[in-house]
């Protein structure tokens, strides 16, 4: 996977600065390059997928880190202190989860900026249709002789829980693809394959009407991705008949992101007689401000 993000101007896709700064709550003033040290979840939302097995419980991290004071580590342990947040959290600590390490405590390492917090997740207790979420809020930071802030706006996780089912959709597919808004396509190919990457996490071979490929079954009008890319679809997630994409970079280099609404979620499903598979997702331009949604229908060939 390509690590250098580009942009396609003459597609009119957006650039986005992708370490663009945060304001830290009231603490605008705060420069994560320099100055201050500031702690944090390193995102805002988390999905963990969990294969449910009545015998089966999984170890899971919720990342932080430290940023800010020119870019450089400490030198000595950062301690941090979390609570789970009881108003918040549907997941209940004991029956879906317990901590790895009792205390509601994780260290960042002296010479680290990150580190993680530990659970472990009991898959039995998981329901796929309704997957409990856990909310963290990180209270309290300390390192000797080092003063570090807690981020006014990245203090808080809310990790979902999901279970999910043995998942086999590797395979040549045809795909036929509709731009909803604004209407276009459709947009087909006949030789679309499906790699599965993990288990049950799957990546296609077009995202949209965007391809890196050339060959004679194409119909519509698409337009070209950089073809020295690999990778260049989307990766989803089948949980239980129903497919998740989540947040990621188009053909995972470039800036704008693909993104899947939960009404694009609900609609996104494998027909289980079929095998046909349909995915919603959308795909954002100018700077990731304007939004073009997409359906993706997969037929096994």
């Amino acid at each position: 996977m390509k690590n250098t993000f580009k942009t396609l101007a003459f597609l009119f896709i957006g650039t986005l600065a992708f370490n663009s700064c945060d304001s830290v709550g009231d603490d605008e003033e705060l420069n994560y390059g320099q100055g201050s040290y500031v702690t944090q979840f390193s995102v805002a939302e988390k999905t963990g997928f969990f294969l449910k097995d009545d015998s089966e419980v999984f170890p899971f991290d919720i990342p932080v880190e430290l940023v800010g004071g020119n870019g450089l580590a400490l030198n000595s342990d950062l301690n941090l202190t979390y609570e789970v947040n009881l108003d918040e959290s549907t997941a209940v600590e004991g029956t879906h989860f317990t901590f790895d390490t009792p205390g509601n405590t994780t260290v960042v390492p002296a010479g680290n900026k990150f580190s993680a917090i530990k659970i472990n997740v009991d898959s039995a207790t998981l329901d796929d249709q309704n997957p409990p979420v856990l909310v963290l809020d990180l209270v309290s930071a300390t390192s000797s002789g080092n003063t570090v802030v807690i981020s006014g706006n990245k203090n808080r996780i809310y990790v979902t829980l999901q279970g999910t089912c043995t998942s086999d959709l590797a395979g040549n597919y045809s795909v036929v693809t509709t731009r909803i808004s604004p209407a276009g396509g459709p947009y087909t190919r006949d030789n679309e394959m499906i790699d599965e990457i993990s288990t049950g996490t799957y990546n296609t071979t077009t995202v949209g009407n965007y391809k890196a490929v050339t060959d004679l079954t194409l119909t519509g009008t698409w337009n070209n991705l950089d073809a020295s890319l690999s990778d260049v679809g989307y990766d989803f997630k089948e949980v239980c008949g129903r497919v998740k994409v989540e947040e990621q970079n188009l053909a995972h280099a470039y800036s704008n992101i693909v993104t899947q609404s939960s009404t694009q979620y609900t609609n996104s499903i494998v027909d289980e007689a079929t095998g046909v598979i349909t995915i919603q997702y959308s795909i954002w331009f100018t700077s990731n401000t304007v939004e073009r949604t997409y359906q993706s229908v997969y037929t096994p060939m």
